[in-house]
C-alpha cells in the first residue's frame, strides 16, 4: 500500500521566523556546545531537497520545503563566501536495493526527475546519493569529511532523514547542530517533536542566523 507523505503548509515566509523562534524558545533543553565551531572545521549537509519533496506537482509535497529554502541558500552562501565545505545529498535507490523501504513506503525514489534537486537549490558544493536515510550508511561521506568535527544539517524530512543522518553524525563523533528554521517536514508537531528529541542528547538546535553568528571564520 502506497503510503502518503505530503504536507501540510504549516509555515509560510511570513511566519517562518517567529515560529522558529517560539519551537527554539519552547525546547524543555537548549544544550549548547560549549566550542565555537570554526567554518574550516564545519559542513553544511543539505538533505534531500530534490523534486519528489519540494516541487508542488509531486505526490509527495511537502509546502514548508519550499518555505526553508531561501534560509539554506542564505547560509550556503555564507559557507561557499568562506571557503567552507558544503554537501547536498540525493535519496536515490537502485532497482532490487528496496528493501524494507519499499515495504514501508509502497514505492522507491528512483533515478529520474523526481530524484533531482530543485530548481531553486543554489548548488555549490558537492552532491552525493544515498539509498538510506542516514547520509552516513553506505556512502563515503566519512572520507569526504575528512578532518570536519562539526555537521551543520538543513533539508528535509526533518524527522527522518535529517533526524537520522543527526543521530549518526554524532555516534560517529561529529557535533551536531541542527537547523529549526532549515529543516522541514510534514506537520509542524512532527517537526517540533523532532528538534525536542534531539535538543537532549543529540544536537544543538538554532536558526541559520544563529548558526552564521556561531561560526568563526
Amino acid at each position: 500500500m502506497k503510503r502518503n507523505m505530503a504536507g501540510a503548509p504549516y509555515i509560510d515566509k511570513k511566519n517562518l521566523e517567529s515560529k522558529s523562534r517560539r519551537w527554539i524558545d519552547s525546547l524543555p533543553i537548549r544544550r549548547r556546545w560549549e566550542i565555537t565551531p570554526k567554518l574550516s572545521k564545519s559542513v553544511l549537509l543539505v538533505i534531500d531537497m530534490q523534486n519528489v519533496f519540494v516541487d508542488d506537482e509531486s505526490h509527495s509535497f511537502l509546502p514548508a520545503a519550499q518555505v526553508i529554502t531561501e534560509n539554506i541558500n542564505k547560509l550556503a552562501d555564507h559557507f561557499h563566501d568562506n571557503d567552507g565545505k558544503i554537501i547536498y545529498t540525493r535519496h536515490v535507490q537502485d532497482e532490487g536495493d528496496e528493501g524494507v523501504m519499499d515495504e514501508w513506503w509502497g514505492e522507491i525514489i528512483h533515478e529520474g526527475t523526481s530524484a533531482e534537486l530543485w530548481r531553486e537549490i543554489d548548488v555549490k558544493g558537492e552532491v552525493m546519493t544515498k539509498p538510506r536515510y542516514s547520509a552516513f550508511h553506505r556512502t563515503n561521506l566519512d572520507d569526504m569529511l575528512g578532518d570536519i568535527e562539526n555537521v551543520f544539517i538543513t533539508g528535509v524530512l526533518t524527522d527522518i532523514c535529517c533526524e537520522t543522518t543527526a543521530r549518526h553524525a554524532f555516534i560517529n563523533d561529529y557535533r551536531v547542530f541542527f537547523m529549526a528554521d532549515g529543516t522541514a517536514t510534514t506537520t509542524e508537531e512532527i517537526h517540533l517533536s523532532s528538534l525536542k528529541s534531539l535538543c537532549h542528547g543529540v544536537a544543538e538546535i538554532l536558526s541559520c542566523n544563529e548558526a552564521k553568528q556561531r561560526l568563526q571564520l
